[in-house]
C-alpha cells in the first residue's frame, strides 16, 4: 500500500473509516471546545453521521473521550520516556525530555490541548497503565536524577510541577497566539532555565 493514508497515532489501522472520522472529529472538538461544551450531536454534525451511527462505535461521548485520553496519554509517555532512556546524565535527559515535548506540541497541538484540558475529568476514570506511567512521574524522575548528580536539595516534585506546568502553558499560549511558534524555538531557553532551577 504505497499510497496508504498516514493515520494519526490515536487511530488504529483496523478501525473502520467511520470510526476513524469520529475519533478525529471528537479530538478536534474536545481540544477546541473542551469536553463539557462538546456534545455527541456536535460530533455527529462534524462527521456527517447520525447519532445512531456514532453509537455503533461508542456507547457515548464519555467512552470516546476516555479512549482518546488513554491512548494519547500513553503515546506521550512512551515518546518522552524513550527520549530520556538513553541519555547519560541529567542535563542530557532534560534536553531530550524538553525537546520531545516541544516536538509533540508542534506535531500534535490538538492532542496536547485535549490532554491538558481534560485531565481533571478523565484521569480518575483512566486505566491502570495510565496511572502507572505518568508524565509528572517521568518529570519527577528527571529532578531526582538532578538531586543525586548535583547534590542539591531542590524538591523533585516541585521541579516536576514547574516543568510540566510550563510546557503545558506554553503549548496553550502558542495555540491561542500569545506566544510565537513553533514550540521548538523555545527549547534552548527552557533547557537553560530548568537546568538552573534544578
Amino acid at each position: 500500500m504505497a499510497n496508504a493514508e498516514k493515520l494519526p497515532f490515536y487511530i488504529e489501522a483496523k478501525d473502520p473509516p467511520a470510526k476513524r472520522k469520529i475519533l478525529s472529529a471528537a479530538l478536534k472538538l474536545f481540544s477546541e471546545r473542551g469536553l463539557a461544551a462538546t456534545s455527541i450531536r456536535d460530533i455527529a454534525d462534524l462527521t456527517g453521521f447520525t447519532n445512531p451511527a456514532l453509537y455503533k462505535h461508542f456507547a457515548g461521548k464519555d467512552e470516546m473521550a476516555l479512549q482518546l485520553f488513554e491512548v494519547c496519554h500513553q503515546y506521550m509517555w512512551r515518546q518522552c520516556s524513550t527520549a530520556v532512556a538513553g541519555a547519560p546524565d541529567f542535563q542530557t535527559k532534560l534536553d531530550a525530555y524538553i525537546s520531545k515535548w516541544l516536538e509533540l506540541i508542534d506535531e500534535y497541538p490538538d492532542v496536547i490541548a485535549f490532554l491538558s484540558d481534560s485531565a481533571r475529568v478523565l484521569w480518575p476514570r483512566s486505566n491502570q497503565a495510565v496511572h502507572r506511567n505518568t508524565m509528572i512521574g517521568l518529570a519527577q524522575s528527571l529532578f531526582m536524577e538532578a538531586r543525586k548528580e548535583r547534590k542539591r536539595s531542590n524538591d523533585p516534585k516541585l521541579g516536576a510541577a514547574c516543568l510540566q506546568g510550563t510546557l503545558a502553558e506554553l503549548a496553550r499560549m502558542i495555540q491561542v497566539g500569545v506566544a510565537k511558534g513553533p514550540a521548538s524555538r523555545w527549547k534552548k531557553k527552557l533547557v537553560k532555565m530548568f537546568y538552573k532551577l534544578s
